[in-house]
């Protein structure tokens, strides 16, 4: 399996970019310069109008050129910044992928004359056409357009199809939900090429929303006021971020709430997953400093193990292996949140009873019993540990 993140540094949008950055620059100056209509508005782009300021000395550049210099480094500057965010949160790529570099490298032509043989291009008003209507798109779709430049949708074809080339069986996408309508386009051009429908996979990733004091943060990349993905770890923490979002299905909307996930008890749903594991760890220390230790068997001893809470555990934990090869298949990550979530409810009841009732303790007078316990919880503990591990959270052995 190889992760690859496929940037959007071409065209339009980084164009503006540039032009944002410049013009707040110019404003420096001169106040009164006209900021681009659809620029970009967040302070950021202040940050690195200031930054680029220092790093090149654009006085002697002609507008056009200083807004390509502008737009060049401002998105070097931003896709370093992506970088660091997504390796403190645990997500790492292998390959970065630039769209910029499939237009220097002569792909999207070659990908023009690839399509051209097979038939499925036609000229109108100017622009190439391709006949995605042909198979199972709405209607054909504009690869070049009148002024000679290729859309976004012929670099996708492109990146693809050279995806495809280089022999993975298998490709899994992840967009927002806003793209949903570029699923069967995308398709259809590559069925156009012989690739199978089921070849492509796209995840629709739903908008995530941030509330805190009963207020929601509002994100917006024009509007300049949104919340970062380093602001919001600063907030609550690696871990706590990691599983709410893998607490509900991409395809589902998701509400955060701020506050719940700050807490440090069984209301915030890492922490009371987490401190399953951690009590667990404590239960198995306290029997060590008593000379009691996790035996590697059950041989003989699993009579003992009677209580209905004690069978619905093992229930629980015999269902790991099979959802995990499941979610595998589905790639429905959040069952796994809900699963661990689940048995950590077991075993906190379980927990719980021995402190009414100290027979029902996992350390207990019993020697034999309390070893039977023992592999019990250990065997909680070493599933818990693993479906952390799975979705990128620690399993502390205090808290």
């Amino acid at each position: 399996m190889v992760r690859e993140f496929y940037v959007n540094d071409a065209g339009l949008q980084i164009r503006m970019l540039g032009e944002s950055i410049w013009a707040r620059m110019k404003q420096k100056e001169n106040p009164n310069f006209v900021f681009p209509e659809n620029g970009y508005h967040g302070d950021y782009i202040l940050d690195l109008a200031d930054t680029i300021a220092k790093e090149i000395d654009l006085s002697s550049k002609n507008p056009d050129e200083a807004v390509a210099l502008c737009a060049q480094d401002g998105k070097e500057m931003m896709l370093t910044e992506i970088q660091r965010a997504l390796d403190r949160f645990r997500i790492n790529f292998d390959v970065w992928s630039s769209e910029e570099d499939l237009h220097a490298s002569g792909l999207l032509d070659q990908t023009l004359d690839s399509i051209q043989a097979k038939g499925h291009l036609y000229d109108r008003e100017g622009a190439v056409w391709i006949k995605t209507s042909q198979f199972g798109d709405d209607k054909d779709r504009v690869i070049r357009k009148s002024d000679g430049q290729y859309t976004y949708f012929a670099s996708d074809i492109a990146y693809h199809l050279e995806k495809h080339r280089r022999g993975f069986t298998k490709a899994i996408n992840i967009w927002g939900a806003d793209h949903h309508g570029y699923v069967p386009r995308v398709k259809a051009a590559l069925l156009s090429h012989g690739i199978p429908e089921n070849w492509l996979s796209v995840l629709l990733i739903q908008l995530v929303k941030l509330w805190e004091n009963g207020q929601e943060l509002r994100m917006s990349k024009r509007a300049g006021s949104f919340v970062t993905l380093q602001e919001l770890l600063d907030e609550v923490g690696v871990d706590a971020a990691r599983f709410v979002f893998l607490t509900k299905s991409h395809d589902s909307p998701l509400d955060v709430d701020m506050d719940l996930i700050k807490k440090q008890d069984s209301d915030n749903p890492v922490y009371y997953v987490q401190y399953a594991h951690a009590r667990i760890c404590s239960i198995i220390r306290k029997a060590a400093s008593e000379g009691i230790a996790v035996l590697d068997h059950i041989d003989g001893i699993s009579e003992k193990l009677a209580l209905k809470e004690e069978m619905a555990i093992i229930r629980t934990m015999s269902e790991f292996p099979a959802l995990l090869e499941d979610i595998s298949k589905t790639l429905e990550a959040h069952r796994l949140t809900y699963y661990l979530t689940h048995l950590a409810a077991s075993f906190h009841r379980y927990f719980n009873m021995g402190l009414k009732n100290s027979e029902l303790r996992v350390v207990t007078e019993d020697k034999t019993l309390t070893q039977a316990r023992l592999i019990l919880v250990s065997g909680v503990k070493i599933v818990i540990a693993n479906g952390l591990r799975l979705l990128g959270v620690s399993a502390p052995e205090k808290m």
